[in-house]
């Protein structure tokens, strides 16, 4: 699997607010095409969604949280299977975990291999923190922490299912199908059928915890695994590190994206208008933008072209109020910006889509 290091990391689609959290594209494809091999129509429920089917083959793209919530909630009703996020995880394939999923099967041994993913979490999905810790003299634990957004939790219980199953079933491929952790435990409430969940984990399995954890034998982590190849597994660890850092760029293009929106209204849409805003010194600010392959000037007019069209065609505000809350000093600049954003005024664009 290669990256590309000079293309630009794709913005995460439908995040609409600073708090909302990103998962990688490979995670909600996967789902779709297990699904399918469920027998249900994976790509439909994908578009239900919100998924742009369109760019579900781009290894780069990163999808809202808000997606894949209502992907889980949409495949719970449409199967009625409590344990999907099960079902699901048992389709994973390296591909799944994107360029980590490499690194991950090139490891020396299932320990190396979680090592690995708590330090690359913020690529799978940034709306969760992964750790592992010793919890007893022979044993580890490792857990998913779930973040919160407005008191909502970012990852549902089907996601948390699917996260801890794709990795049994992950580790079951790399080392032995009879793998099983020691025990499994989950924040979630007790489902009807708890009997799935151990039959699948094959060990005692608990509701109602304080965490989400898997709890290892530390002897059968720190096997040797017939699949271990250091040179490869640092080759696709630098993938990784490289597509990390261009989604640290991407958010912070993002930050100053919601930013400029929030200021706009009160005409201060400057670069250091901006910068002080997010506490940034203007000049680091500029750079960064300008090594994700933007500028300020740029993001600004992207968004008020974007707003305007919006404000025009469903809202019922005048040319005039649209003008000040795009952060426009007078409604004849916004008359020009417009006629060179589409060629038209914006009395005759709303006029036309009346």
């Amino acid at each position: 699997m290669s990256l590309d290091k000079n293309s630009p990391l794709k913005q995460p689609t439908g995040v609409e607010s600073k708090s909302s959290s990103t998962v990688v594209g490979g995670w909600s494809v996967a789902v779709g095409r297990a699904l399918d091999s469920l027998g249900y129509n994976g790509n439909q429920l994908l578009q239900d969604a919100g998924v742009d089917l369109s760019q579900k083959r781009d290894t780069d793209i990163r999808f809202s949280s808000d997606h894949t919530r209502s992907l889980w909630a949409l495949a719970l009703v449409e199967t009625g299977q409590e344990d999907i996020g099960l079902q699901v995880a048992r389709y994973v394939c390296p591909t799944t975990f994107h360029a980590l999923g490499f690194s991950l099967w090139a490891s020396n041994s299932l320990l190396d291999a979680l090592q690995r993913m708590v330090r690359f979490e913020v690529l799978l999905n940034d709306g969760c923190s992964l750790s592992l810790s010793q919890s007893g003299p022979d044993s580890l634990a490792f857990s998913m922490d779930i973040k919160e957004s407005d008191h909502q939790p970012l990852v549902v219980a089907e996601g948390i299912d699917y996260f801890l199953g794709a990795i049994v079933k992950m580790f079951r491929d790399m080392s032995d199908q009879s793998f099983s952790p020691l025990s499994v435990k989950f924040s979630r409430i007790a489902p009807a059928n708890p009997e799935l969940w151990e039959n699948y984990f094959q060990c005692p399995v608990s509701f109602g915890e304080s965490s989400n954890t898997l709890e290892l034998s530390a002897a059968q982590l720190n096997e040797q695994l017939p699949t271990g190849n250091s040179l490869l597994a640092e080759q696709n660890d630098k993938l990784v590190e490289d597509y990390l850092q261009r989604l640290q760029m991407a958010d912070l293009t993002g930050q100053v994206r919601n930013t400029l929106i929030d200021l706009m209204p009160l005409g201060l849409t400057t670069l250091d208008a901006v910068a002080t805003e997010l506490n940034i010194v203007p000049r680091t600010l500029q750079y960064k933008l300008t090594q994700s392959g933007t500028t300020i000037q740029k993001l600004r007019d992207q968004i008020r072209e974007e707003l305007a069209r919006k404000y025009l065609q469903h809202s019922r505000q005048n040319i005039t109020q649209i003008a000040y809350s795009l952060g426009f000093s007078d409604p004849a600049h916004l008359n020009r910006a417009f006629k060179r954003w589409t060629g038209e005024t914006p009395t005759a664009f709303r006029a036309r889509h009346l």
